[in-house]
């Protein structure tokens, strides 16, 4: 295992000229450039914002920030694995021709959502300091922690989907359905309080996508540490996850060459 991270780690140039590479190719040409990864969140909060303010009944100055959390989240964890399921396909030249772990390629994908997460969040924080700067404390030092968390969930999830959508290539639109289904139970959107008064609460507890919510929506919006179980959940999740990624590279990437 010492070996194989070491050979990760002297692959770190080349993951992230690909990862520089895969950003310099999404936003070529565009005006705004890499400013989308702020715009896009930003636009969509402003309409939902405004349609589900007056659906629940509440201010868009307080709700809009709610949105915009569920929003750069969901799209890092969905980007995350669905970009994942064709980081060994898209990377066939590169498996091809050099003998690098293939968990970088995996790792590079994370990386480029990683990125567009990381600058879709500077939207959020910018309107926090605006609208409600009475919250900005000392909670606020979990932050970095957190994304680190985010992201060991988001790599082992996009090197799972890298592995199986390369040997069962229709997998990737399973994905989509899978997270279209997890959406309806998550308060990506909606209020906890829809799931308590609907008497479901319990779905809320037992979802990861709850927890890493809560994991930037407790010292973002209310000004609070995450609570104790959040980081548990997450980390649990990160365990589960890393040990099926390292199953399945311990007995199957020497055969991801011969199914590219």
């Amino acid at each position: 295992m010492q070996g194989y991270v070491s050979r990760v780690y002297q692959a770190r140039y080349f993951c992230m000229h690909l990862v520089l590479s895969d950003l310099r190719t999404k936003y070529r040409r565009s005006f705004f450039g890499i400013l989308w990864s702020v715009i896009h969140p930003l636009a969509l909060t402003l309409i939902l914002g405004f349609v589900m303010g007056k659906l629940f009944h509440s201010p868009i100055s307080s709700y809009a920030p709610y949105i915009l959390s569920g929003l750069v989240l969901w799209e890092f964890i969905v980007s995350s694995a669905t970009t994942g399921c064709n980081a060994f396909i898209n990377a066939e030249s590169y498996i091809q021709q050099f003998a690098h772990p293939v968990v970088i390629y995996s790792l590079r994908s994370t990386l480029t959502c990683f990125v567009n997460f990381c600058i879709a969040l500077i939207g959020l924080l910018i309107w926090i300091i605006v609208w409600k700067p009475e919250i900005l404390n000392i909670s606020w030092m979990s932050v970095p922690f957190s994304l680190l968390l985010l992201f060991l969930i988001a790599w082992p999830l996009a090197t799972i989907t890298a592995f199986i959508t390369l040997f069962f290539r229709d997998f990737s639109q399973l994905v989509i359905l899978f997270l279209q289904a997890v959406w309806y139970v998550s308060p990506v959107f909606f209020l906890p309080t829809l799931f308590k008064n609907a008497g479901i609460e319990w779905i809320l507890y037992y979802n990861p996508i709850y927890h890493a919510l809560e994991l930037l929506r407790a010292p973002l919006l209310r000004g609070e540490f995450p609570l104790m179980q959040n980081f548990v959940a997450c980390s649990l999740t990160t365990c589960i996850l890393s040990c099926i990624s390292l199953f399945l590279l311990r007995t199957r990437e020497k055969k991801v060459i011969f199914y590219l």
